[in-house]
């Protein structure tokens, strides 16, 4: 039997991250907590970096989300102990994943990202991927970090008029 809610709460992040094949960002896992009273914001960013001190995920980070995916050695920990899981729990993440699809592979397949040029200038660079095949991919130079931070939240919002403009005007 499980000694501590926070052990059974590392057990969910891990079946949770065990079950799709591609990472997740802290915000769908957080939700998830949060949106069900499991436990508190400050709590589950406590669990997701005791995690990854353990080894057991590993993070990548840009300047809007972290994703987080799941390790050998947290796959073996969830493979030891995923009994103490209960299956409603284990349906519920489940229907979670299902519930929130779409916006977790448009969350994926949208991205954007920047970074300071040697001329302290930035990069900004918007890309549109299917799966594992890049769909479209932009990068523009700007003068401020505001002005690329203003590029990557105007991606997010218009990529679909934006690479429709781009594919009419070249085709």
């Amino acid at each position: 039997m499980i000694s501590t809610p926070q052990t059974l709460f590392k057990l969910m992040i891990l079946f949770f991250l065990d079950s799709v094949d591609f990472s997740l960002s802290n915000a769908i896992i957080s939700d998830f907590f949060l949106d069900r009273g499991y436990t508190d914001y400050f709590k589950v960013q406590t669990l997701f970096s005791e995690l990854e001190e353990e080894n057991l995920i590993t993070s990548s980070s840009n300047h809007k989300s972290t994703c987080y995916e799941i390790t050998p050695d947290g796959k073996m920990t969830l493979d030891c102990f995923h009994y103490e899981i209960s299956p409603d729990i284990k349906n519920e993440i489940k229907g979670y994943l299902k519930e929130h699809f779409n916006d977790i592979i448009e969350m994926l397949s949208v991205t954007s990202d920047y970074s300071r040029t040697r001329t302290n200038e930035y990069i900004v660079n918007c890309r549109i991927c299917e799966r594992d095949s890049l769909i479209a991919s932009v990068s523009i130079t700007v003068a401020s970090e505001e002005l690329a931070q203003l590029a990557c939240k105007n991606w997010s919002k218009n990529n679909s008029e934006i690479y429709s403009f781009i594919v009419k005007s070249l085709l």
